[in-house]
């Protein structure tokens, strides 16, 4: 296991991985810590680690492949209590990964990226909600032609997949991976549209659009938006749900309102929640939320709107974020 630090750590908030990024073959392969694409093959030196599992519980992120190769170990880390999140970015079959000792503690996420940028097809993703496992959609959104309408297909065909969630999460593309995309495609009379597109286009401006798509698709579609677990033997996934879905909306007041934002607050109560291994249920039918570090006024009545679907001053977010 190794330490990682997501781009995007309110919206992947794990903090290690099991092993490094599989080799890549044919076009790329999607980095979802890094949210990079990886064009090349990446130089691993073998090397045979420590194979105790650390008295400690956390959440870690396994890629398809190594979850075949390291089953056993996999097996122990889940009866050591861990949280696994199984990236789907090879075929794999759900009895290649050990049954889990309690729920959530395994949950699938397919990663999914335009085809322009090498992406393909979305898993059957049913087979995995059958075995108990909550299985999801990582949304990667990227500048491509007619993007908003292809966001909207990509969540349906996400619901279509057996999808029960969908992480829309920006990929990180620096010039050169917008210069691959061009010269392979512009050919030698060039292409103008697709110029203006990723290179005179605010980029910025454009996954944030990208993203508030993704939201109103998943309401039209019914999908549930956000990274669900995966639990481990101290904190239930019904606690790490309740916190991610706080960290997912301090982002968006992050975006909303810039230096003013109280997004910070939802990210510490968040964090705090987490750490506590309390559960938010509970804690609402005791009426004692703010037994929770960080939990002000403000942030409790954020949160139980949040959490139930309804109520202030969630929604004025919401009407915010959703509005065209």
């Amino acid at each position: 296991m190794r330490r990682v630090e997501p781009a995007f750590p309110d919206l992947l908030p794990l903090g290690l991985r099991l092993g490094p990024v599989p080799p890549v073959e044919g076009c790329c392969r999607l980095d979802p810590v890094d949210m990079r694409l990886l064009w090349e093959t990446p130089v691993r030196t073998p090397r045979e680690g420590d194979r105790s599992v650390p008295r400690k519980t956390a959440r870690l992120l396994v890629h398809a492949l190594l979850a075949a190769d390291e089953r056993v170990h996999l097996a122990r880390l889940l009866q050591g209590g861990y949280g696994v999140l199984v990236v789907l970015d090879d075929p794999l079959d759900t009895a290649m990964v050990p049954p889990p000792a309690f729920p959530g503690q395994v949950v699938a996420l397919a990663p999914y990226v335009p085809a322009i940028w090498g992406g393909g097809e979305v898993p059957d993703l049913a087979p995995w909600s059958a075995r108990s496992v909550p299985a999801g959609v990582l949304l990667g959104l990227a500048p491509e032609p007619d993007a908003v309408a292809r966001v909207d297909r990509a969540v349906a065909l996400a619901r279509d997949r057996g999808a029960e969630f969908v992480v829309p999460v920006p990929l990180v593309l620096p010039p050169e991976d917008r210069h691959r995309l061009y010269d392979g495609l512009a050919g030698d009379e060039g292409d103008e549209t697709l110029e203006n597109l990723l290179f005179h286009t605010d980029q910025g401006q454009l996954t944030l659009d990208l993203e508030r798509e993704a939201t109103r698709a998943c309401r039209r579609y019914g999908i549930h938006e956000g990274l669900p677990g995966p639990a481990t033997g101290l904190v239930a996934g019904e606690t790490f749900a309740a916190g991610a879905a706080m960290l997912l909306w301090a982002r968006r007041l992050d975006l909303l309102d810039g230096v003013g934002s109280f997004g910070w607050k939802l990210r510490r109560a968040a964090h705090a929640l987490v750490a506590s291994g309390r559960s938010p249920s509970e804690l609402v039918a005791e009426d004692n939320l703010r037994i929770v570090p960080g939990f002000t006024p403000w942030v409790e009545a954020f949160a139980r709107a949040l959490w139930r679907g309804e109520g202030s001053p969630w929604e004025e977010y919401l009407e915010r974020w959703v509005a065209l």
